[in-house]
């Protein structure tokens, strides 16, 4: 290589590293744009902040998906046009966990007994959803609903059809469902609040569910003027 090319080969290669610099401030200008969008403008950091802020501003709703009862049949839930109670109180389970779910039945259990003591006219339902759609069929359904005693009038047992079905209805409500890797799932534990047309108004902690009564009550219109 001669003088000339000598000299030449540092401003050449200071010239070629500009391509890969501006690309770098292009893609970490795009990586902040993404967090920004993704954390409602550096607001949240977290998952659930994330879904607190999209179910307050009503841009969460339960997906339509294909649902069975403990009788194999089609319950008639949210988004019906006819027979749809004003609210529900919706939890995600799975009939084989001995935690959480298990609380989450003995207090939907203590809540139908509440409903069932309140004027006719049920316009809040209890839902209990599996998520475990291979093992929860209609006969596993149904003995759970024998165990908590679930009056079918007050509070419905189901599972979506399929396993698409059921991540399909997750998804649209932000609930999350992790395999725990010895046959179980670490999922929320939470009760949700739906309208009549499957819009989440409201998540609340086991620790409370009489709050998320209240707040159904309220929402359908219990005691107040119409």
């Amino acid at each position: 290589m001669d003088e000339a090319g000598t000299a030449r080969s540092p401003h050449a290669r200071r010239h070629g590293a500009w391509p890969s610099a501006l690309l770098c401030i292009a893609l970490l200008l795009a990586l902040a744009c993404g967090l920004q969008r993704w954390t409602h403008g550096f607001e949240v950091w977290t998952f659930e902040g994330r879904r607190e802020l999209q179910w307050r501003a009503g841009e969460l709703r339960a997906q339509a998906v294909d649902l069975r009862d403990s009788n194999a049949r089609k319950p008639r839930l949210w988004g019906e046009q006819e027979g749809a109670s004003a609210a529900y109180l919706v939890d995600f389970v799975y009939l084989r966990c001995a935690s959480v779910c298990r609380a989450l039945g003995s207090e939907f259990q203590r809540l139908q007994g509440e409903l069932a003591a309140a004027p006719p006219g049920r316009p809040v339902h209890l839902v209990s959803i599996s998520f475990d759609v291979a093992r929860d069929d209609a006969g596993a359904l149904a003995r759970y609903a024998a165990e908590q005693r679930a009056d079918p009038r007050l509070w419905t047992l189901a599972a979506p059809r399929s396993a698409d079905d059921a991540q399909t209805l997750l998804r649209s409500l932000g609930v999350i469902v992790v395999p725990d890797g010895e046959g179980g799932y670490v999922h929320n534990g939470d009760i949700h609040l739906l309208d009549a047309r499957g819009t989440l108004r409201g998540v609340f902690t086991l620790d409370q569910a009489e709050q998320a009564l209240q707040a159904a009550r309220r929402l359908a219109g219990v005691g107040q003027a119409r």
